[in-house]
Parts: C-alpha cells; structure tokens; sequence
C-alpha cells in the first residue's frame, strides 16, 4: 500500500472515531471557536524560535501566502517582516481574531481569506507556509501539490513528529473505551513526499516539554472539547476519573503523565 494511501485510511479512521464518540453527528461548523485564544499571541515578541527562523524566509521584498493561518501566531510576526501576507483561514473567528491582533499591532500589509484551501482562489508568493494543518487532510498528496504550485521561492511545512492531540490519547481510552487512532505525524508526510519525488530539507527544533494546564479545571474543559464529552454524562464522569488516574500536577501546571514529548519540525523545499 501506499504511503499516501496509508495516510488516507489513517486520517478517515480517525475522524470516524470522532464523529463515533459525538453520537454520530458533527459540533459546530466552526470547531475551532473556543480555542482562537490558544492561538493568539503578539506580533512583536522576541525568543520565539520559530518565528527567528521563519524570518531567514520573509525577506523584505517577498511575499507570504500561510495557509491555515489561525489567529496569526506566525502570519503577523511574517507580516511585520516582509513585503505582503495573505493568510487563508477556513474559521471565520479565527480570522476575526487575526483581523484583531493587525489592527492592534497597525499591521496593513495583510489580507485575510476565509475558505478551505483546496477551494480558496489566491494568487501565488515568494513562501508559501503551512503549520499545524496537514494532519488532518485525507488527500494531503493533491494538497501539498497545491502548495507547491503556488510557491515562486520557498515551500515551508511545521509539522510536529507526532500529532499534537495524541498525548490525549491515553484519555480517550479509557473515556471512550477503545484505542485512540492517531493522526499521522512529521514521519508519515516525508513518506509521502518522498514518494511524489518532493526531496525536501528538515530542520528539528528542541524537544518540548509536555503540555501544561494552570487548573484543574481548565484541563478538564479542554479535554470535554477535544474527547466530545458533554458535562454530567456517563462519559464525563469517566473523564473525572480517567484524570484522576493519569493527570499529575507540576511547576509548570497539570500534565498528563507519562504523554510522549513532541518534536517540531521545519520541512521546506524550494519547488520545481
């Protein structure tokens, strides 16, 4: 079987769990609603490793299409940097939020399109960037294929070696009382890549640490969104107990034990 193939059935098995554990039928349209504060942060910060090395990209007379652009964590930093952004965003509140933070940070050099990617009509940039987002895409082949297309200069893919929600997985089990199917991750896609003839760089970012929540409380919301459990169920009372079992606090906050650590990667390739 293919390696694009082997993505495919991984991703539709994933999402049939989830639409399983939701009683069969889709949340909001706009999933990503409650978490657009997890994706903000501002445009002028310093330290942030990866926005010092995606700055090596976005020179000044360039421009940048970040497709999957969020609340702008990377796409307003890039503008403050470089000629013209365009960030395409399937949520409309993440895009109000990332419409926020420009007009907080006098940001005019960006222009924000709600859509899919694979149905949004853009024009094409110097770099075009795409972070967190392929994990979920079930024909990320023609996906990445579209990326390309649309890159004159530089192609950048941030894809963590293992999903970011798989640390949740030990929870799901014993929520939902089955094997959490993963996402796939960093490795799978350079299977994939490779196998379209895309050779591309990748440079590894340093370990991070486990995520940590500052409450309780905050753990236990995040987790009812991301495992779909409505409060003061059955199964909601096994998540009170499934965090007893396996949330242990820290300095930093409450972590999940024994949650494998994930590594950032920076996949880039300049198209054909």
């Amino acid at each position: 079987m293919s390696a694009a193939s082997l993505w495919r059935d991984r991703v539709r098995a994933h999402h049939a769990q989830s639409l399983k554990a939701q009683g069969g039928e889709e949340r909001a349209k706009d999933f990503w609603s409650p978490f657009v504060s997890a994706f903000m942060a501002d445009p002028r910060r310093a330290n942030d490793p990866v926005v010092d090395r995606l700055a090596r990209e976005a020179r000044p007379e360039w421009t940048v299409l970040d497709v999957g652009s969020g609340a702008g964590r990377l796409a307003l930093p890039l503008a403050l940097r470089c000629c013209h952004v365009t960030a395409v965003e399937p949520s409309e509140s993440m895009l109000e939020a990332l419409r926020q933070g420009a007009r907080e940070a006098s940001i005019q050099n960006l222009t924000a399109v709600q859509g899919r990617w694979e149905e949004v009509e853009v024009a094409p940039a110097d770099v075009v960037l795409c972070a967190h987002v392929l994990y979920g895409v079930e024909e990320v082949g023609p996906f990445a294929r579209r990326l390309e297309a649309h890159a004159r200069e530089r192609v950048l893919l941030l894809m963590f070696n293992r999903a970011p929600q798989s640390p949740l997985s030990p929870l799901w089990k014993l929520v939902h009382g089955e094997e959490r199917v993963d996402l796939p991750g960093l490795r799978e896609l350079l299977n994939v890549l490779w196998e379209m003839e895309i050779y591309p760089d990748l440079e590894m970012f340093p370990e991070a640490g486990p995520r940590a929540y500052e409450s309780w409380e905050g753990a236990r919301d995040e987790f009812r969104r991301r495992l779909y459990v409505e409060p003061g169920t059955e199964t909601d009372r096994r998540l009170e107990r499934a965090m007893a079992e396996l949330l242990e606090e820290r300095a930093a906050g409450f972590v999940v034990r024994g949650a494998a650590p994930l590594r950032l990667g920076l996949i880039s390739w300049k198209p054909a």
